[in-house]
């Protein structure tokens, strides 16, 4: 009877890992494959004048336009959080923008204004980042102080909404107490340079958080490198090792329907007059390849200078929102459809 019984589960075992082998190999070979994708960037659609201009009546009263900071959909509308230049690159402040088809504005409230002292590490603030933590059910909202007049000495802060749920996306964001990132930590990567850090956006990755930081001299390089933590609320550590991209500044981080990671970020290699935007995509969050496009600028703008994030139309299209120089120096809003093709 014992052996009967025996014979019995050994014949089931055979055939259970008959059923299993050709399902694992088929599973391996698809994440292969999905490893070995590459993917490019094309315009979909036709030039569009800018979203938000200098006349814009909601821009009254800020000398240098926008900069920085991200666009993104919350239920049925858009929203745009974005470093406003009152008076330049000093003194900035955090704007909250809201459309309900991406193409007209109104400008909500500020969310944040700057410090009045040049040795508060508040004095300028940019790349407002809000990333909702279902955590804390709340709100965050990441961004980068500077203390002086120049843009240097750069450290991530993160603030809470007072309301919980996706509906305190308007409510007040209070500071946390404490920075995420700052050049004053022990254990940085030895490419970090005298500006500190100038940006930082977080992404969900199985089980962590990443998050892209950029770092430079604030003259001659930027460079982008990772960070890590067990919840979006910290504590972060940088992963130690050579930058993940060279001469580029502020991505950010979407996820396509396969679980590809895909961003966007500033491409930094000319500097000026550019009419590229550097994209990149990944796997597993870690490990990037990274290609550029570029685009036909509409009038007024003569340089791109941040993409601020990817908005899905359909179809595989995407508005990537972004800001750009005039020759009046002051940065506008504008979009250019995109479509994402693997090949």
């Amino acid at each position: 009877m014992s052996r009967s019984i025996n014979g019995l589960m050994m014949n089931s075992y055979r055939q259970l890992w008959v059923i299993i082998l050709p399902v694992f190999f088929c599973v391996s070979s698809s994440a292969q494959s999905q490893v070995n994708v590459k993917y490019r960037l094309k315009p979909a659609g036709p030039v569009e004048a800018p979203v938000i201009l200098q006349g814009h009546p909601d821009a009254a009263g800020n000398k240098n336009g926008f900069e920085g900071g991200t666009v993104f959909r919350e239920g049925k509308d858009f929203h745009l959080f974005v470093t406003e230049e009152m008076k330049g690159w000093s003194q900035t402040r955090t704007g909250h923008w809201e459309s309900r088809d991406g193409k007209k504005w109104r400008r909500l409230r500020t969310v944040q204004s700057p410090a009045a002292q040049p040795e508060d590490p508040r004095y300028s603030i940019w790349s407002p980042m809000p990333v909702y933590n279902p955590n804390e059910d709340r709100w965050n909202l990441f961004y980068v102080g500077y203390e002086t007049e120049r843009t240097i000495h750069g450290r991530v802060f993160r603030a809470m909404a007072g309301k919980r749920g996706r509906k305190g996306l308007e409510d007040t964001f209070n500071d946390v107490a404490g920075t995420v990132i700052a050049f004053t930590d022990s254990v940085r990567n030895d490419w970090e340079g005298v500006q500190g850090t100038d940006s930082f956006y977080p992404f969900r990755a199985g089980d962590k958080w990443l998050a892209f930081y950029g770092s430079s001299d604030a003259a001659s390089y930027w460079y982008v490198g990772l960070a890590e933590a067990d919840s979006l609320e910290g504590c972060w550590k940088r992963i130690i090792g050579p930058p993940v991209f060279r001469n580029a500044e502020n991505p950010i981080v979407i996820s396509l329907g396969n679980g590809t990671f895909f961003c966007v970020y500033d491409d930094l290699t000319r500097l000026n007059n550019d009419n590229r935007i550097g994209y990149a995509w990944s796997a597993d969050g870690l490990n990037w390849e990274s290609a550029s496009l570029e685009i036909p600028l509409p009038a007024p703008v003569t340089n791109i200078r941040t993409p601020q994030g990817m908005i899905p139309v359909g179809d595989g299209a995407y508005w990537i929102y972004y800001t750009g120089n005039t020759a009046s120096r002051f940065d506008v809003v504008a979009r250019v459809k995109v479509k994402i093709e693997p090949y």
